[in-house]
Order: C-alpha cells, then sequence, then structure tokens
C-alpha cells in the first residue's frame, strides 16, 4: 500500500473488497473545493499509482459518506470494474493536441499550389474563400495522415472537440506501456516533417478518456481518487 499524501491533511488508505482495492482519503466537508493544492494531490496519488498497476480512474471530488458506502461500492460494482481493469491492464492514456499556424500554412499552400493565389481582377472575399476552402481540405488530409500513422500503436482512440480556432486535433490513444516509447518517437517523427503545426504531447495518464463509470454518490465525509 502506498504512503501517499491524500486531501489536506489525511494520508491516502486502501479500502479492499472482493480482490479490488479502492485508494480514499478522508475529508472534513460535503464537497472538496477544485483547488489547485487538491487537484495536484489527487493528480500525485494517480500518477504514482499507474507507475506499477492498472488503475480505473474515479473523477475528483467523488464523495462517499463512508468506508463500508465504499465496500458496498465495490461490491456492487464488481464485474464492471473487473471488466475495466482487464482492458485497462498494462495501458496508460497519451494526450496530443495539435494547433497550425494558419498563415505559414497559407503561405505554404500558395506556394505550392498554381493558381491559389489572388488573381489580379479576383475580389479579395472570393479568394479568401478559396484560400479557406484549401486549408480545410489540407489540414484534414493531414490530420487523418497523422492518426493513420498512430493509430497502429494504439489499442484505443478517443478524439475530443477542438478548442478554440487554431486547434486541428484533440486527441487520447489508449497505448500499452511497452509501446509508449515507439509511440512518442512516431509523434517526434511525425512534427519534425512540418513547421506549420505545433504538437503538444502529453502523459502517461491515467485512462479517463476511456472509461465511462457512473458511480452512484452520494455525500459524505470520504474522497475516493
Amino acid at each position: 500500500e502506498p504512503d501517499l499524501a491524500g486531501l489536506g491533511s489525511s494520508r491516502v488508505h486502501a479500502v479492499r473488497e472482493g480482490g479490488l482495492l479502492a485508494l480514499v482519503s478522508a475529508v472534513a466537508g460535503l464537497r472538496v473545493a477544485p483547488t489547485r493544492a487538491h487537484l495536484l494531490a489527487h493528480q500525485r496519488v494517480t500518477e504514482a499509482v499507474l507507475r506499477e498497476h492498472t488503475l480505473v480512474p474515479v473523477a475528483f471530488g467523488t464523495v462517499l459518506p463512508s468506508e463500508e458506502r465504499v465496500r458496498e461500492l465495490l461490491r456492487t460494482a464488481r464485474a464492471t470494474l473487473s471488466d475495466t481493469l482487464t482492458a485497462l491492464e498494462g495501458r496508460v492514456e497519451l494526450g496530443l493536441k495539435v494547433h497550425f499556424h494558419r498563415d505559414a500554412l497559407a503561405r505554404q499552400l500558395e506556394e505550392e499550389t498554381p493558381g491559389l493565389g489572388r488573381g489580379a481582377s479576383e475580389p479579395e472575399e472570393d479568394h479568401e474563400q478559396r484560400l479557406e476552402a484549401a486549408l480545410l481540405e489540407r489540414t484534414r488530409r493531414d490530420m487523418d495522415v497523422l492518426c493513420d500513422g498512430l493509430r497502429p500503436l494504439a489499442a484505443a482512440m478517443h478524439e475530443a472537440a477542438p478548442l478554440g480556432e487554431r486547434m486541428l486535433l484533440n486527441a487520447a490513444f489508449l497505448v500499452d506501456r511497452a509501446r509508449v516509447a515507439a509511440f512518442e518517437a512516431r509523434v517526434k517523427a511525425l512534427a519534425a516533417r512540418t513547421e506549420v503545426y505545433a504538437f503538444r504531447f502529453t502523459g502517461p495518464w491515467p485512462a479517463y478518456s476511456f472509461v465511462d463509470m457512473r458511480l452512484d454518490v452520494e455525500t459524505g465525509p470520504v474522497a475516493t481518487h
């Protein structure tokens, strides 16, 4: 059992039931404030456990009224939790966000594509529409090529909606631990081919994007990690 700091002054301890183990820490109130200190404590615990064990992540701020309620949850959700642990065994989540430098890509496209530049008599609005259509086609194709290059190294992929106008890809990949280095190397190799895209690679994380666990949660003094 790891010696880890929980929320506030409490330590993390294990609650065992039916071959499953929940890591919890005591809290004083009915809610856990999403302060930076609390969020970092939650993150440190999940990262420490993930180094050596398979983890079904639970959302920050999940609160149960007692340890007996935690045990009851482990009993009633045993089949679902066991199936999820099996699916996640030996795997972690890696995140990849891709942004693009619009002006740089537009210049590159105009250099590469005859006729894409603005004609002498062409209205500026018409040229902008043609350029936007070309940018959309190019970025979609490039992101498809990127994902096709990464999928063989991942057990699963999850795409979320891009955030902001410059983001093209907001993806999470479920990757076997043994393939994490190869996956990172593939991302770096793909990123090195272009200067018009900016890559943000993160992880390994618990597999939040690949777990959809609905807990029957009541309020109370024990918070699960």
